[in-house]
């Protein structure tokens, strides 16, 4: 699950909260009540499922099976 920043357009609090994708915005400030605002994050909490991911390393499953059949695997070759 992401965590989301907040900041209060009123009393300037900023605060993260843990939610789904899915979860509606928050729109009140837990301080004083009024409206926030959802800021720009430039972490990357999520990582597609698609995406390449590294088959080396002795704990990996291209170590156990010996290669990968994976076309993005640096292994094909050895």
């Amino acid at each position: 699950m992401p965590f989301y920043e907040y900041q209060c357009d009123h009393c300037g609090h900023a605060f993260e909260r843990r939610q789904n994708m899915s979860d509606p915005p928050v729109k009140k400030c837990p301080e004083c009540g009024k409206s926030v605002r959802k800021l720009f994050s430039t972490f990357a909490g999520i990582v597609p499922s698609s995406s390449p991911r590294p088959c080396d390393g002795p704990a990996s499953p291209c170590a156990a099976a010996g290669a990968c059949s994976r076309r993005s695997c640096q292994m094909l070759d050895r």
